[in-house]
């Protein structure tokens, strides 16, 4: 079993590149739940941005939380652990209702333990590729160090699984006018990612339905050059209201 997510990161509302609610949607139609971390600033709330941040979650089937910059690497995992979950519960549920025509609550207490037992291993030993969109905007400059060691931890955190666990990430904008930049594509090499994620620059706007866009491809194996073609082709690059 293998469990497909994106993490989108974020501190600001979209601006750019398309709409992420309708990318969002596009990622739970091939199976990849979309999870949404709010960045938030002590003293200060972007009311707007949040509620984008909880909306891509609710299309793109996930979850979504609002953290303090220290507790991303955290917030991360915990968001993870609750798409392993979730989807196990699904899996399981829909089993039960074939077989005995109940729910998980409708079962007796006894046998609904074995049951919980059984999702417990069935989640430990999933497969879990994950994908990390971080926002790298002007407004990211202060916290990318501590977003960097957040990335990290996470890693860090999914090596003590059985299943195989292995991590991608995806900076947004990118360099030279790019929406997107792949610092580093799926693995399970803490070492070579640590290397990678020191290319993590700030600066520029916030184009967040290509990032998901870019993470759906990379999910699917696309080249590069599709990747390009696709965004392109996808939804105008830019609002009507910044014209």
């Amino acid at each position: 079993m293998e469990i497909k997510q994106i993490i989108l990161v974020t501190d600001g509302k979209s601006n750019i590149g398309g709409n992420p609610i309708t990318a969002a949607k596009g990622a739970k139609k091939e199976n990849i739940v979309v999870n949404t971390i709010g960045i938030i600033d002590e003293g200060c709330c972007d009311e707007d941005a949040l509620c984008e941040v909880e909306k891509i979650a609710q299309a793109g089937g996930g979850v979504w939380e609002n953290t303090m910059i220290q507790n991303l690497g955290k917030t991360m995992h915990i968001l993870t652990q609750k798409t392993v979950n979730k989807t196990i519960e699904t899996i399981v549920g829909k089993q039960l209702k074939k077989i005995v025509g109940a729910d998980l609550s409708d079962i007796p207490p006894k046998v609904r333990s074995n049951v919980v037992d059984y999702m417990d291993q069935l989640g430990e030993g999933a497969n879990v590729k994950c994908c990390i969109l971080m926002d790298c905007s002007g407004s990211m400059k202060n916290k990318i160090s501590t977003a960097r060691q957040s990335i990290i931890e996470l890693m860090n955190s999914l090596n003590g699984r059985k299943g195989k666990s292995e991590v991608a990430v995806i900076a947004y904008p990118g360099e030279n006018g790019e929406f997107t930049t792949l610092i580093s594509d799926f693995t399970q090499n803490i070492q070579e990612v640590k290397d990678k994620i020191l290319e993590l620059k700030t600066g520029g706007t916030t184009p967040t339905a290509a990032a998901i866009n870019r993470g759906i491809f990379l999910m699917k194996g696309n080249k590069d050059e599709e990747i390009e073609e696709m965004l392109l082709n996808s939804e105008p690059l830019l609002k009507e209201s910044m014209v």
